[in-house]
């Protein structure tokens, strides 16, 4: 079975500045409690995402419903920000073409799909202008059902769909994906009658990128979620263990940990050298630092980089700046497609250029991240590496679940919980006591109440 590689060798050199074994072997029993931890909630039924590929329900659920929007539609508008939007297009941006929606219909394979995300106006405003509204449907994703930016650009959307199409035709065009039970969302599909997918109680946002806020839109753009899953479970399966060097998502979270407390690199750099995993880089951001930035003390900083984009800007940093980087390197190991680069005659007498003749842009992109990783430790500083086999379904379900667990056990390592976000919540309160939420006068006056600014800060 083709599977998901972890070598953390570049965390251990010496001249990388790295680990010593004996910094593992004493976090052996901290890691194993981090783990009893996670499956004593698992096994509490406080936290659902590792289960997730065993929901036969919801997966059939979600693919039943695309299905049945792809015979009905041509684009598919996903209204979510944050784990409701950032998982699905790690999916899409992943597996599907990497311009899916400027293919004609019979080489898509499915809908074409949009995630506007976030609430500016402008990019909001552009997209309703740019596809046609009889041939779109839209899937507000938000599992309590309140969420400012989402509601803002649902209720937008409603009213020009209900103008131009009716009641019916609104219900023929909006689904849900929401808590099945409680939340403003729950009682307005009941009130207007749609079709709403449930987000379980133990699936957390950041964690639901294999329920169907996820499986919907993969599955509407053509992605095979039934092998997706099945990768999920097999990495799950893999990671049965407490023991630090039986469980591959146990052991990257130690070493990103020893790193972190040990070493003082606190900055986590994840650099896939695949296009297609840049959406992916950009929700792990929010998966590692929405679940350990918790305290003063504990939260180390992801960042997405992009090989070989990132080699030619923030590289210089990593490389020269200050030794609190730790940079984990994404291989794929056989490329979706593949061009070999030619040598023009007039060219071959440069030898600056002529040495690329015969080779392949592949074999340049591995080259650069070998390179890289190799010249990274020789400078000082730490890598990790991981390989997929290709970019498939499968494989990037292995990556999904290996990345979901190393949050979970980071979290118990670092002895903060992963999965609230009280830092986030402080935030919207503030906001909504601006737009006049009853209830939330106090965030509003308390905000209007600060110091006035100093003038001669300000300069205009």
């Amino acid at each position: 079975m083709e599977r998901l590689t972890l070598d953390v060798n570049g965390a251990f050199d010496p001249a990388a500045g790295g680990l010593a074994r004996a910094d593992l072997d004493a976090l052996a029993a901290p890691a194993r409690a981090a783990f009893d931890g996670f499956e004593a909630r698992r096994r509490a039924g406080e936290v659902g995402f590792a289960d997730l590929p065993a929901d036969a329900a919801a997966a059939e659920a979600s693919r039943a419903l695309a299905a049945e929007l792809g015979r009905r539609f041509e684009n598919l508008l996903v209204l979510g920000i944050g784990g409701s939007s950032l998982g699905g297009r790690a999916v899409l941006g992943a597996l599907c073409h990497p311009f899916h929606n400027l293919l004609p219909q019979d080489r898509r394979g499915g809908l074409r799909v949009f995630f506007p995300d976030n609430s500016d106006p402008a990019t909001f405003a552009a997209l309703l202008d740019t596809v046609d509204l009889e041939r779109t449907c839209f899937a507000t994703v938000t599992k309590s059902g309140g969420t400012a930016e989402t509601m803002s650009q649902h209720m937008v959307l409603r009213e020009r769909v209900v103008a131009r199409f009716g009641e019916e035709g609104y219900r023929e065009r909006c689904v849900l994906v929401t808590d099945p039970q409680r939340g403003v969302l729950r009682q307005i599909a009941a009130d207007e009658r749609l079709r709403a997918l449930p987000l379980g109680a133990s699936i957390g946002g950041r964690f639901s990128v294999l329920s169907p806020v996820g499986l919907l839109p993969a599955a509407a753009a053509g992605v095979d979620t039934a092998a997706l899953l099945a990768g999920a479970a097999e990495l799950e399966a893999r990671c049965r263990s407490g023991a630090v060097l039986e469980n591959p998502a146990l052991l990257y979270a130690a070493v990103l940990h020893l790193l972190d407390v040990r070493r003082g690199r606190r900055l986590h750099v994840l650099m896939p050298y695949a296009d297609a995993l840049r959406d992916l880089g950009d929700w792990f951001v929010q998966l590692w630092a929405e679940s350990l930035g918790k305290n003063p003390g504990t939260g180390p900083t992801p960042i997405r980089a992009v090989g070989a984009t990132d080699q030619h800007s923030s590289l210089q940093l990593m490389m020269e700046g200050p030794h609190d980087k730790v940079v984990t390197l994404v291989r794929v190991a056989e490329p979706r497609a593949e061009l070999t680069i030619p040598l023009p005659a007039g060219y071959a007498r440069h030898p600056d250029l002529a040495y690329l003749g015969g080779h392949t842009m592949g074999e340049l992109l591995e080259a650069e991240r070998r390179a890289t990783g190799a010249a990274l430790r020789k400078n000082g500083r730490p890598t990790i590496s991981i390989e997929l086999p290709r970019l498939e379904p499968r494989t990037v379900g292995q990556l999904l679940m290996f990345l979901e667990l190393a949050t979970a056990y980071a979290g118990g390592l670092y002895g903060v919980n992963a999965f609230d976000q009280p830092g986030v919540e402080a935030g919207k309160r503030y906001a909504q006591g601006l737009l006049g939420r009853p209830g939330y006068e106090k965030y509003r006056d308390e905000l209007l109440g600060a110091p006035a600014a100093d003038p001669a800060l300000v300069l205009g």
